[in-house]
């Protein structure tokens, strides 16, 4: 457990300085942590006192807007199943095409 508590504070970190950084580079005061990372509440601790350190602001939504897309994508799949949109075991998956080129 320690160990993997360990990691989980190093990616933080390294996450936070990656973000710092860019920020940095290009000039930004402004930095926007959003999607399934942001729930992550050792990186929001982490950003947080980054950008108070550094002066940046911070924005972040509230934990419960910060789900990852599985959710997302288990929701649409249901509705799909729904209306009967469904396919065999040789439909092979295409995770870059968009969803309106989808055609049944």
């Amino acid at each position: 457990a320690r160990a993997e508590h360990d990691r989980i504070l190093k990616e933080a970190a390294a996450e936070r300085d990656r973000l710092i950084a860019a920020a940095q580079e290009h000039n930004m005061n402004t930095i926007v942590l959003a999607g399934g990372v942001s729930a992550n509440s050792e990186l929001r601790r982490q950003m947080q006192a980054a950008c108070d350190k550094e002066g940046f602001s911070l924005y972040m939504p509230p934990l419960s807007l910060c789900g990852d897309n599985a959710a997302m994508i288990g929701s649409q799949g249901f509705y799909e199943y729904r209306a009967g949109h469904t396919a065999d075991t040789s439909l092979n998956a295409a995770p870059t095409m968009p969803i309106d080129k989808v055609e049944w």
